[in-house]
């Protein structure tokens, strides 16, 4: 075995410091010659190494740590100056506290008063290398993920064009067999009117109502296929949300009066007009109230109000219908849903009403929300981002019963 290098008492005070370092750094340290043989070091230095030593000192470094096998140049350029620094980082290697897998990293520097020589700091670096393992290994997941994700985002995005495109073509498909039978009932009916029996004109009515419905169906699949895919654009402009509200509520008049409601709508005469797309917001006011008509017993009441609240301009629909669980209010908006009240008592629709006002009003920038207990009624409401544009219009107000 080779014999240790002389080592002056400043060679060996690095030992002296050691458990100054080990406590507060978790290090062991070892003064190394040229050559890389062990002079001097610490009790703890044998621990890190790849076989435990009683005595390391007059050892080879290599037989510690097999890993610095190769870099001996590279310990010598240190140790003569001619380099500042040489570093292994995160070796494996057990940690003195334990059997489980752990690293250390291993750095040399110039000793700083005895010549040809080396300080070999070794670190348990256990934490910092498992938590980078975790990150790499959390990384590698992420973008196995990532790639999952935009293999499936790609697909779906041939299933919504495949979607798109078999929407266009079944509602193509059924308009013109509707419109034939449509052409034909209407054309019976004005024809032989007079002559048939009430039975018979029955029943041809039953059939124009249900050729309606299945066209406002198609229609509603088509509007909601068109917003989702950005094909409704908006037409925007001040909007005088007054306006809006009495037109509406005069279109519903006189359905309200045929049902036995009251249909009442008022709006304040200071309302700021915000930018919107005036038919698209009708629209969506229009499928609130026509829902309110439909769920509100004879008797009961419906009202339409527009007001400012903050920095929104709210319209809400009210009614003195039996209300919507909440179980059935966490689902309102999900296409196709329809309440345990409309199913019970077989009102008609489609369930798509409501998706269009969200779908409108969410691309104004604004918000859909409900308020409702069952048996107390309903409220829907729309709020929009107030603009610049504020006008000063008379107030509206009309009740019809």
């Amino acid at each position: 075995m080779k014999q240790p290098s002389a080592c002056t008492d400043e060679a060996l005070a690095v030992a002296h410091l050691a458990p100054l370092f080990i406590a507060e750094l978790g290090l062991a340290v070892a003064c190394v010659d040229a050559e890389g043989t062990i002079a001097a070091c610490s009790a703890e230095f044998a621990a890190y190494g790849a076989e435990a030593r009683e005595s390391s000192l007059g050892l080879p470094l290599t037989e510690l740590f097999p890993e610095l096998i190769g870099h001996e140049q590279d310990l010598s350029d240190v140790a003569c100056g001619r380099s500042p620094r040489f570093e292994l980082p995160r070796i494996n290697r057990s940690a003195p506290s334990g059997d489980d897998p752990g690293y250390i990293t291993l750095t040399v520097l110039p000793h700083p008063t005895v010549a040809n020589h080396a300080v070999l700091l070794v670190q348990d670096v256990t934490a910092e290398g498992r938590l980078e393992q975790r990150v790499t290994q959390s990384l590698n997941e992420l973008r196995l993920l990532r790639a999952e994700l935009e293999a499936k985002n790609r697909r779906l995005v041939e299933l919504d064009e495949q979607k798109s495109a078999f929407l266009r073509m079944a509602a193509h498909d059924l308009r013109a067999p509707l419109s034939v039978i449509k052409g034909y009932v209407d054309f019976v009916i004005e024809r032989d009117g007079n002559r048939l029996s009430q039975r018979t004109t029955d029943d041809l009515h039953t059939v124009q109502a249900r050729i309606k419905q299945m066209t406002q169906l198609i229609d509603s699949l088509l509007n909601v296929e068109r917003i989702d895919s950005g094909e409704a654009a908006l037409c925007c402009e001040p909007v005088a949300v007054a306006r809006l509200v009495e037109q509406v509520g005069q279109g519903f008049q006189m359905l309200a009066e045929q049902r036995g409601l009251t249909l009442q709508w008022s709006a304040s005469p200071d309302l700021p007009h915000p930018l919107g797309d005036p038919d698209r917001l009708a629209e969506a006011l229009a499928n609130l109230v026509s829902n309110a008509l439909k769920f509100t017993p004879p008797g009961g009441e419906v009202r339409i109000e527009a007001f400012v609240r903050g920095d929104v301009i709210d319209i809400e629909v009210s009614d003195t219908g039996p209300g919507i669980s909440e179980q059935d209010q966490a689902r309102l908006f999900q296409s196709f849903f329809r309440s345990e009240e409309a199913r019970q008592r077989r009102i008609p629709g489609s369930g798509l009403g409501l998706i269009i006002v969200r779908a409108i009003i969410e691309q104004h920038g604004g918000q859909v929300y409900c308020r409702s207990q069952a048996g107390q009624g309903s409220t829907f409401g729309m709020s929009l981002p107030i603009s610049v544009h504020r006008t000063s219009p008379d107030a509206i107000r009309n009740v019809s019963s």
